[in-house]
């Protein structure tokens, strides 16, 4: 783990960044005060497509990517979690289990809100699953975006297009990251829908051009500026 966190502290993160900010103070103080802090080593799953229904997740450190079922690859990656994202409403909001899974990219820290614990909330207050429901708008944006993205023709655009979205470099899926993420090339080229070969060629070209920097499984977007800008090219 890159530092430990204790509990007080990761509720004064996500109070600070992400959806949680965009909710009324009472409700921040309601749902935090259930929340669990739970570590997950790399390639380890906060839960898998069908299982039984149990209650969100909030990342606090680390990444976690989502992932969904695809009828021609089995379970694919649509989009990378950073701090502040919170996940896993499906259950409460809809009785169903599991629709999709999400897996660590490195050691990650979250806090956990069980689902006995959010049900006890909205029996309590009407208003709390009003407030649930914002994440469910909020994480539909999302999938609006990747589909958008990945709706973009040219696969170097697509990658830069991708790149702003998960690396959080653009601020606008949750704060604006600034240093390192961890992001493998493979992540990269699943995350464009292209091969391993037409992201590492477009990687480092982007790098040439000063835009972002390639660490060992690591990138550090130097500027969404000049990635932004290449989305609006001609072909």
């Amino acid at each position: 783990m890159k530092n430990q966190i204790n509990a007080e502290s990761a509720r004064r993160l996500l109070q600070s960044q992400g959806w949680l900010t965009q909710r009324p103070q009472q409700f921040q103080i309601d749902i935090l005060q259930y929340a669990q802090l739970l570590a997950y080593d790399t390639g380890s799953y906060t839960h898998h497509i069908g299982d039984e229904p149990g209650g969100v997740f909030a990342v606090v450190q680390g990444s976690f990517g989502v992932l969904g079922p695809n009828l021609a690859s089995g379970v694919v990656m649509g989009h990378v979690h950073r701090a502040g994202a919170w996940f896993g409403e499906g259950p409460l909001i809809f009785g169903t289990r599991r629709l999709l899974e999400f897996r660590a990219l490195e050691p990650s820290t979250v806090m956990h809100v069980p689902l006995v614990a959010l049900e006890r909330l909205q029996h309590r207050d009407p208003d709390f699953r009003n407030q649930i429901m914002t994440l469910v708008a909020h994480s539909s944006l999302l999938v609006s975006r990747a589909v958008s993205d990945l709706l973009i023709r040219r696969s170097e655009q697509r990658i830069a297009a991708v790149l702003l979205r998960v690396s959080g470099a653009d601020g606008l899926t949750g704060p604006s990251v600034t240093g390192p993420v961890h992001l493998t090339q493979s992540i990269i080229a699943e995350l464009s829908n292209c091969s391993r070969h037409t992201a590492n060629v477009t990687l480092k070209a982007f790098e040439q051009r000063g835009w972002l920097e390639i660490g060992y499984a690591t990138l550090t977007i130097h500027s969404p500026d000049g990635l932004r800008s290449f989305l609006t090219e001609e072909n």
